[in-house]
């Protein structure tokens, strides 16, 4: 496309050059300056080897060792003491040295050095009553036995040393969250008083029987040398102490050991079954049995990069993946939430790192649990959750064919809250994909056939292609779509229907029916959701009202659709630039850390804050990353990734941890340890993007993509499936690769393309190779091989690099700009976005106008260089003049407040009083509770709202005032109206208008009514002030930025919470008192709260009247007064 019209206002001339310094991010994220917080974080942890190493640590309890894949765990942490969890509390063992006159328990030697060695605890203790002497504690748990093992073991003692023990408080108690660190102090596994009260210890030599709780019981057994007996609870100061006292009311358990150097010191607490106890000849071979059974996770997945922190995460996701799993099936977390849910990711754990058979189980586990009959039945909202939900009970609405219940074999069909069968069914199929075993294909056909139907069913009521999403994601508490076409869940339907034509084809079944459902899917997501001007898909459509897109999607949106290969290469590319752009990024940067730009993201830019809709979560990130890898951006995908891992690895509270809730989650903080979702997609993110290993053996091939960061000369990686060795030496590229897939025929392998392609061999045969033409970003190579157990790969390169981008820029609209590229070809243009207008393409130069007003659009160039061809991304920004703030200053002149009382249709105090039931969808959904606010998982909240201050301040004049000369009129009289509501519901109307005469410069208004994380970041409601001329100006009501919600303020901190504009002034309706400033933000406001907006007026034009609008559904809006400056 041609124009010699081009726009002359600005020509800014840009040349690159082929000898530019290389740099693979093509457009890195910009994080804002400082600390998060103000807060001044520690490298807790740092790599050595595989192991995870503190040394003066100060947590306890944070270490979770896990052994026989059931609840039970031992309690680790920095500082050697340790707690046992049954579940329910199984006591607590402190350990201490005396020697001579003097003693102190370990937690406080002078020097102890924690090693997190996955699977175990190893302690090197080091203290001046040690002398030069060092103690090392090993701690595990047992392999065969719910129990703990510890192996002491002394060096260099010179003296004659004593090791004490004190156990006891075993109660059976479970805490709120399973002792989970975060929700449960660490406190709650203390050595305490009170605890021991009902222990009953009976000594057998040099063991012990623990009788507690309900008929409970433990056992111990120390090296035969221990001296056992019982002591005090209450005088337990010092190791000293500890062995002269005698048991009272509160006994304990104290075990006594002379040391010797060189000499491995072993001892166990477990519970006994069926009646087995061991001698202490016997514990050897036990330390043996459970290091040899923790050395086989550990070493599951083995890691060797030219980055430490990276080396270290092999065996820590095997070690964490095993801990999630309890035959039959995958469970939702290792301590925290250790319960059977179908869905949730933490299963695709068990195929990433090639335990095929675990998945096997967990799929044929529940395919029992999916419901037979009835096929369809009315639906029904349950009133008792206020319509907020569908009536859980089976035999109604979605409980019925296809759907997969959470409890697994069969054994509990039972109604619940959400749909798990979409993650479940992706599981499935990424099973498949990984196995290509065509009798489960036909085994599961009728699973999937059924779950298809009941999708379609259920949620795509109204046959458009897109589906509704009842709770069907991580993120799913309060996120209520009312009926709405979700794209998150469409993709999720997209993918399955995909999978289910192909597998139809290879069982003898019709494929058409699913693959016109999947056409119709992908058409609706791209034709109804797709925002060209954002470059990104919509969260959802509304059902009902005016339809809208919702245009700030959460980042689920944009994973969800890159992993179910929804959009084409630029749709993914520009949706992952909405990340950049428009998710709040939080730094990480702490004390012995470099600052490379780590950083974490929020899910969403929603608010007011909701739990689950705005958190800052290791899951999301590593799906995120996940994303970008599939899209081609391996250096920001592998920055995300390694930000995670420092992040909840190396500076929280637990080492090589998987938490559930960041420590940068401003609302939870650092919360749960190895947690199903993160554990599952670390392991996708592992396996799949940064070493590339995708198999899609349902067509028999291996698909390897490399995504290590530009700058990594070597990378290796050992797993059960494939044993994959990377190593750069000059300009030749190597890659060993051993697999142990079954039914491969092809090997497909890509990368990015470093220069030009000078040879490839495979196995020392020369191979053909090709540029992929649609590859946006850098320009890939790719090539096949036939099937091999082994493939040596040689990539040799020579000549120029391949030439990069233009940085970001700023331009005005209506401006120009001009790039031009030295050793490299432009052969086309794609505007997707139609920000450029006017373009002109030479032989290496482009120059175009800007025509988009706002945001960071981005076009793309074909490139050629050489031999390599691929879509070049140009990015920039548009600058957008800044909007006059809405502050309260000192109001002069004339000013005259509206009688707005022949007007006012309701009491603000009705708001949340008020049943909201029409209109409301009737398909099976998750909505708003019918008193306006709340969300289903909380469907009965409802703050009371008190305007009693204002009319108290109004009084007999009817009138409220300020010292700024700020003035509304408003009713004193308790029983008199006194706000204008208009909504989306029936309950009011949609809209209303007020006539007005005269003219004005300014108009102030007094506001209130509600909104919620659903319709954030966008217009919920409009004030249009109409002309006499037929013109208008118009104040938009955007939550979070001029409409703000009755019952609270909104929460903000400057990452993941931000306001675009200073607050405005908020009249408190129980004080009548006029607040600036943030000291309610975030906080609920007693009584409820009205909100000053100001709007400039023409004041040569003559005024018409007002026009207050609801344009969102879910929200009331509502007018309490209005003042107008006259000349």
């Amino acid at each position: 496309m041609k124009n010699n019209s081009i726009v002359k206002p600005i020509l800014i001339l840009l040349l690159f050059c082929a000898h530019m310094s290389y740099a693979q991010e093509l457009y890195p994220v910009k994080l804002p300056p400082g600390l998060w917080h103000n807060e001044q974080r520690m490298l807790r942890y740092h790599p050595e080897d595989r192991d995870f190493v503190i040394t003066n640590g100060n947590r306890r309890f944070t270490r979770a060792l896990y052994g026989t894949n059931t609840a039970f765990r031992v309690e680790t942490g920095d500082l050697p003491e340790f707690a046992l969890y049954m579940p329910g509390m199984g006591g607590n063992l402190r350990t201490g040295i005396i020697k001579g006159n003097n003693g102190k328990w370990l937690t406080a030697a002078g020097n102890i050095t924690a090693r997190y060695r996955p699977g175990m605890m190893i302690y090197t203790i080091k203290d001046s009553l040690l002398g030069s002497g060092q103690l090392q504690l090993t701690v595990m748990a047992m392999a065969q036995q719910e129990g703990m093992i510890i192996r002491a073991y002394a060096t260099g003692f010179k003296e004659k040393a004593t090791l004490v023990c004190v156990f006891g408080g075993a109660t059976g108690k479970k805490f709120s969250r399973d002792g989970d660190m975060g929700p449960d102090p660490e406190s709650v596994y203390y050595l305490q008083a009170a605890n021991c009260r009902t222990n009953s210890y009976t000594i057998n030599g040099n063991g012990f029987e623990l009788c507690y709780g309900d008929g409970r019981s433990l056992n111990g057994t120390f090296p035969s040398t221990a001296i056992v007996k019982t002591g005090d609870a209450t005088k337990i100061d010092n190791p000293q102490e500890a062995l002269s006292s005698s048991a009272g009311t509160a006994p304990v358990l104290t075990m006594q050991l002379s040391l010797e150097n060189d000499k491995p010191y072993d001892y166990i607490i477990y519970r006994p079954e069926n009646n087995t106890t061991f001698s202490s000849a016997q514990l050897p071979a036990l330390y043996e049995d459970a290091l040899r059974s923790q050395r086989e996770k550990f070493e599951r997945i083995t890691i060797t990069t030219p980055d430490p922190y990276i080396n270290t995460v092999g065996g820590a996701l095997s070690v964490a993946a095993d801990a999630i799993w309890e035959e039959p099936s995958y469970l939702h977390g290792a301590v925290g939430w250790r319960m059977r849910l179908n869905g949730w990711r933490g299963p695709y754990t068990g195929d990433a790192l090639g335990w095929h058979d675990r998945a096997l189980t967990h799929f044929r586990a529940y395919a029992a649990s999916q419901v037979k009959e009835p096929d369809s039945a009315a639906v029904v909202a349950d009133t008792a959750m206020h319509l907020a939900r569908s009536k859980e009970k089976p035999g109604i609405g979605m409980f019925t064919t296809g759907y997969i219940s959470r409890d697994p074999l069969g054994k509990s069909i039972r109604a619940h809250h959400y749909d798990m069968n979409l993650v479940y069914i992706d599981q499935l199929l990424r099973h498949f994909m990984w196995t290509g075993r065509l009798a489960e294909m036909k085994e599961f056909w009728p699973v999937l056939q059924s779950h298809l139907a009941w999708e379609k069913r259920n949620f795509d009521a109204d046959g458009d292609g897109l589906y509704d999403a009842y709770a069907a994601i991580w993120a799913s508490d309060a996120l209520q779509y009312s009926g709405g076409g979700v794209a998150h869940s469409s993709a999720y339907n997209y993918f399955a229907n995909i999978k289910a034509a192909e597998i139809a084809g290879y069982i003898g079944k019709d494929p058409t029916p699913y693959k016109k459902e999947a056409e119709k899917v992908r058409n609706a997501m791209n034709n109804l959701l797709w925002l060209r001007d954002k470059g990104t898909y919509g969260e959802y459509k509304d059902l009902l009202g005016n339809k809208l897109i919702h245009t700030s999607p959460a980042i689920w949106t944009i994973y969800h659709s890159i992993d179910s290969e929804v959009p084409d290469a630029f749709q993914t590319w520009q949706s992952l630039r909405y990340i950049d752009n428009c998710i709040p990024h939080i730094p990480v940067r702490a004390t012995g850390l470099k600052d490379n730009g780590y950083y974490t993201l929020a899910t969403s830019s929603w608010m007011p804050y909701t739990w689950s809709l705005n958190n800052v979560a290791l899951a999301e990130s590593m799906h995120t990353a996940l994303a970008n890898w599939q899209g081609g951006r391996a250096d920001e995908a592998f920055r995300l990734f390694k930000s995670e891992v420092l992040a909840s690895m190396y500076l929280g509270g637990s080492p090589g941890n998987f938490v559930q809730i960041s420590h940068y989650d401003a609302s939870r903080g650092e919360a749960y340890r190895d947690f199903g979702d993160p554990v599952g997609m670390f392991s996708r993110a592992l396996i799949e993007g940064l070493f590339g290993i995708q198999p899609d053996l349902m067509h028999h091939v291996l698909n390897i993509r490399p995504g290590f960061p530009y700058e990594w000369d070597s990378a290796a990686i050992a797993s059960p499936d494939i044993d994959f060795r990377f190593k750069r030496k000059g300009q030749t590229d190597s890659y060993v690769i051993r697999q142990r897939l079954g039914g491969l025929q092809a090997l497909r392998f890509s990368i990015i393309a470093r220069a030009q392609v000078k040879e490839i061999t495979i196995n020392g045969k020369k191979t053909s190779w090709h540029c992929k033409d649609s590859v946006v970003g850098h320009p890939v190579i790719a090539f096949t091989a036939p099937a091999d157990e082994h493939f040596d790969i040689r990539i040799s390169w020579q000549g120029a690099k391949p030439v990069m981008p233009p940085a970001e820029r700023r331009y005005q609209p209506g401006t120009a700009f001009s790039v031009a590229f030295n050793n490299a070809t432009i052969l086309e243009a794609y505007d997707p976005q139609q920000a450029l207008q006017h373009i002109l393409i030479g032989k290496n130069r482009i120059t175009a106008g800007i025509k988009a007003t706002k945001g960071s659009p981005t076009f793309f160039l074909r490139m050629k260089q050489g031999m390599l061809t691929w879509w070049m991304p140009v990015c920039f920004r548009v600058a957008t003049p800044g909007q006059p703030a809405n502050t309260l200053t000192v109001i002069k002149g004339n000013t005259e407040t509206i009688d707005l009382s022949a007007w006012f249709n309701d009491k603000v105090t009705s708001i949340f009083t008020n049943k909201y039931l029409s209109p409301r969808p009737q398909s099976t959904t998750l909505q708003l509770p019918w008193q306006g606010i709340g969300d289903w998982p909380r469907p009965h909240e409802q703050p009371a709202i008190d305007d009693s201050g204002l009319r108290k301040l109004a009084g007999s004049k009817n009138e409220i005032s300020f010292p700024n000369g700020l003035r509304f009129r408003t009713p004193g009289d308790a029983d008199s109206r006194n706000i204008l509501f208009t909504s989306q519901w029936d309950n009011y109307p949609g809209e209303t208008s007020i006539p007005l005469r005269g003219s004005a410069s300014h108009m102030w208004l007094l506001m209130a009514g509600s909104t919620n994380p659903m319709q954030s970041r966008m217009d919920n409601g409009a004030v249009y002030i109409e002309y006499t001329d037929g013109s208008r100006d118009s104040l938009m009501l955007c939550n979070p930025d001029t409409w703000w919600p009755i019952e609270k303020d909104y929460y903000a901190d400057g990452f993941a919470f931000k306001l675009e504009k200073p607050r405005p002034p908020r009249i408190h309706l129980k004080t009548g008192e006029l607040v600036t400033g943030d000291a309610f933000n975030g906080r609920t406001i007693e009584g409820g709260a009205a909100t000053v907006l100001e709007l400039p007026l023409n004041p040569q034009k003559t005024l018409r009247s007002l026009r207050l609008k609801t344009i969102t559904n879910d929200v009331v809006i509502g007018l309490m007064g209005v003042t107008l400056l006259r000349k």
